[in-house]
């Protein structure tokens, strides 16, 4: 039950990234609820859920986007790999912390997609992306992402409350 409640979180942020999101851009960057999300499981799930969350949504998000398929997997995969890496050695919590980790993420997603779209692809992507826009979806994100992280907290909390056996521990 506990996992078919993540599949559900993750199934909500995807529809809400898809559909409404856009109406909250700003300069036509929107923040990445999947990132964001993979980023909360490489903290806090353990490494082997980080990174099969990461690599999962990654490739749903690959399969919905329709364009090089790989990219999002890879970038997805490795930022939850290295945030469940870091999160024995930094204390995760609270805003700036959480938003210093956000902000690293979507910088690195950026840089995935750039450099496979100038490398892989041989597509066009302006010069710009990389000091106008990347800043202010890094920016988008670490602002958003601790509000984020305490709502998945809290909804999380509630689950393992809702989901645990509460007749373990009595006797007849």
């Amino acid at each position: 039950m506990y996992y078919f409640s993540q599949v559900l979180i993750a199934i909500f942020l995807f529809s809400a990234q898809t559909t409404w999101l856009k109406l909250f851009s700003f300069g036509g960057v929107t923040p990445d609820f999947i990132l964001i999300w993979v980023v909360y499981c490489g903290v806090r799930c353990s490494r082997i859920g980080g990174v099969g969350a990461g690599i999962t949504l990654g490739l749903i998000q690959d399969g919905l986007s329709g364009g090089l398929l790989g990219v999002n997997t890879l970038s997805k995969g490795l930022s939850a790999y290295f945030f469940s890496t870091l999160k024995g050695k930094f204390y995760v919590e609270g805003v700036l912390p959480i938003g210093i980790f956000l902000i690293l993420a979507s910088i690195f997603d950026g840089l995935v997609f750039y450099f496979s779209m100038g490398t892989i692809l041989k597509g066009e992507v302006a010069s710009s992306f990389l000091y106008q826009l990347l800043p202010v979806y890094s920016i988008y994100n670490a602002l958003l992402g601790p509000f984020l992280f305490l709502v998945l907290n809290k909804t999380n909390r509630w689950l393992q409350l809702k989901t645990s056996n509460s007749y373990v521990g009595m006797t007849r």
